[in-house]
């Protein structure tokens, strides 16, 4: 089902619930479409992450070049992180041939920092369910591997409650 959106104008986000096996995960998504005016902002949405997806236009080298920015920002803050490359819009590019950015590039940068990568077009659905299951096998991969002494506690925010204890806002 292909189904129209709308652009990121500053920070969106949203839930994605997906099964693997018998496990049901839901993951949430915040989308800062990597505006530049949202760069000092970003930090806090890297806290405390789990993944990371980082888009680029393979027809547009200025995008690679933004990707492999946050990929720096995103380590330098959360390096707990797993990161996956993607390149978006593939419906719109008829082979590689196409790209702008030269595929050895994306393949150096994904080896170099161990990084999994990703085609997709949302447009036709390419991709996507690979991409996201992809992320929920990793999660639940890592989840096995946490002891239970080593596992935070989780805290559950409930918006419509105002905690007395709060020094802001």
């Amino acid at each position: 089902m292909i189904t129209k959106s709308k652009k990121t104008i500053g920070v969106s986000f949203g839930l994605k619930t997906i099964k693997i096996d018998q496990s049901e995960i839901v993951l949430g998504l915040w989308d800062t479409a990597g505006q530049e005016r949202f760069e000092s902002l970003s930090k806090l949405y890297f806290r405390k992450a789990s993944a990371a997806i980082l888009c680029f236009n393979p027809s547009n080298r200025q995008s690679f070049h933004k990707a492999k920015f946050w990929y720096k920002e995103l380590n330098k803050n959360e390096t707990n992180c797993v990161v996956y490359l993607v390149a978006t819009k593939i419906d719109l590019i008829s082979s590689q041939e196409n790209w702008v950015i030269q595929k050895e590039q994306v393949d150096n940068f994904i080896k170099k920092f161990k990084i999994k990568s990703f085609e997709t077009s949302a447009k036709e659905n390419i991709g996507i369910n690979d991409l996201f299951t992809a992320i929920g096998q990793d999660y639940l991969n890592r989840s096995e591997d946490v002891d239970d002494d080593d596992e935070e506690e989780l805290v559950s925010l409930d918006l419509r409650k105002k905690n007395s204890n709060n020094t802001c806002c």
